[in-house]
C-alpha cells in the first residue's frame, strides 16, 4: 500500500505571462482592448517549443503565437489560459497557469483532508474544476481526490461522493497562494450516464466544509 498520495501541478511553475496589451482602435476612432477568453484547456507542445497548440474546454483548437518560457518539446500540459483571438486558427496568449490532475488516493492509510481555501468549482470539458488558495511558507503539499462511497440516486444513476485529499504536512499556513485542480469524470466511471452525479466536498478553514453537487457527462 502508498503511504502517502504524491501530486505535482504539469507544468513546472505556475506561469504568468507579463505581456503589453496594445490597444486597438474601432472603427469610431475610440481606443479599445481585445477580448480576453480565459478558459481551462490543453497546451500541447510540438518538436519544438515554437510549435505549440491550445485545445480548449469548447472544442477549439488554436496555435499559439506567444513565446512562452519554461516549455519542453513533445509534452503536454493542463492549463488555465487567458488568451486573445487573432486571425484565424491563432491566439495571443496573455495569462497561463498550471493546472493538476488530481490522482485516486482512496484507500491509503490515512486519508488526509487537511483545510484549504476554497474559491470555486465549476464543470467542463470532462472534468471538475477547483480553484483553491493553499496556505503555504513556499513547501510541496500533496493532493488527490477521495471517494467517500457510491449510492443510487433518485434519478436512476449513481451518485459518487468524493473529497479533496490535502496533506499540508510541517508547511506552515502562512500565505495564501492561487492554484488550480481538474478531476476527471473518467476516474469516477467510464460508463456514466447523465442520471449520474457527483457530490464533492473540501474542508476548509471555515466551520462548515463547502459542497458541490455536479450531473457528470458521458
Amino acid at each position: 500500500m502508498r503511504s502517502y498520495c504524491p501530486f505535482f501541478i504539469p507544468l513546472s511553475i505556475v506561469l504568468a505571462l507579463s505581456l503589453t496589451m496594445s490597444s486597438c482602435s474601432s472603427s469610431d476612432g475610440e481606443e479599445g482592448f481585445p477580448a480576453l477568453i480565459t478558459e481551462m484547456g490543453l497546451l500541447r507542445v510540438g518538436a519544438t517549443t515554437a510549435d505549440v497548440t491550445l485545445l480548449t474546454a469548447g472544442g477549439h483548437a488554436y496555435r499559439v503565437s506567444t513565446e512562452i518560457e519554461g516549455l519542453k518539446p513533445n509534452v503536454s500540459a493542463r492549463c488555465l489560459c487567458g488568451y486573445v483571438l487573432q486571425e484565424e486558427g491563432t491566439v495571443e496568449v496573455r495569462t497561463l497557469a498550471g493546472v493538476g490532475i488530481l490522482p485516486d488516493c482512496t484507500g491509503l492509510a490515512v486519508p488526509y483532508r487537511d483545510p484549504v481555501g476554497a474559491v470555486s468549482a465549476w464543470m467542463g470539458g470532462g472534468f471538475v474544476n477547483l480553484h483553491l488558495l493553499k496556505k503555504t511558507q513556499g513547501a510541496d503539499h500533496q493532493w488527490g481526490f477521495l471517494l467517500d462511497g457510491q449510492h443510487p440516486n433518485t434519478a436512476g444513476g449513481t451518485t459518487y461522493e468524493v473529497s479533496l485529499f490535502h496533506r499540508q504536512g510541517d508547511d506552515p499556513a502562512a500565505y495564501s497562494t492561487d492554484i488550480y485542480f481538474s478531476l476527471a469524470q473518467d476516474s469516477l466511471s467510464e460508463t456514466r450516464t447523465t442520471e449520474d452525479s457527483l457530490l464533492l466536498t473540501v474542508h476548509t478553514f471555515e466551520a462548515q466544509p463547502h459542497r458541490w453537487r455536479f450531473g457528470l457527462t458521458p
